[in-house]
């Protein structure tokens, strides 16, 4: 089971990559503040909301809610907040495999929560070595990585190393 916070679902969204890394991970669940985030982005029609919202509705996506209140605010003592902290709850609440996260701090904390994370270009890195993706996906995925300009480009040139 994996649980992804907003960052990830959207960058995977817009690469068109979000479907396939939910068939590859199998068990995907959302927070509902992470979903509440995510939707807010309908009204100003940005198209990785449908994407989203169909694959909530074809269950490939699951919406689950924090059950214990302490879960957040153990998330908080570690100065991590809103959707953030509402998936990392729901990591630890469900015993999830995985955090799927392009947040900075909880990537830097991963050994001090004790949790298992993965980025969205490890993602991608994965889904192109189990070769669920094209050489040519892969390297188009990378790409439109950069137009978004979340990642850096040392980042995004060591992924490109990998297909060579």
């Amino acid at each position: 089971m994996i649980v992804k916070d907003a960052m990830v679902l959207i960058h995977l969204a817009k690469i068109t990559l979000l479907e396939k890394s939910c068939e590859y991970f199998r068990e995907v669940i959302m927070p509902l503040m992470v979903y509440d985030e995510i939707i807010k982005g309908k009204d100003k029609g940005y198209g990785d909301v449908i994407i989203i919202e169909n694959l909530i509705k074809m269950n490939k996506i699951k919406i689950n809610k924090i059950k214990d209140e302490t879960l957040m605010q153990k998330a908080r003592e570690f100065n991590i907040y809103r959707g953030e902290a509402e998936a990392l709850a729901l990591y630890w609440q469900e015993n999830a495999d995985i955090l799927a996260t392009d947040d900075d701090n909880v990537r830097k904390k991963k050994l001090l929560l004790n949790i298992s994370v993965i980025s969205t270009p490890a993602i991608i890195m994965n889904l192109y070595k189990k070769q669920k993706i094209t050489k040519e996906k892969y390297l188009d995925s990378i790409s439109s990585l950069r137009k978004i300009g979340w990642f850096t480009n040392q980042v995004l040139d060591r992924m490109k190393m990998e297909a060579i």
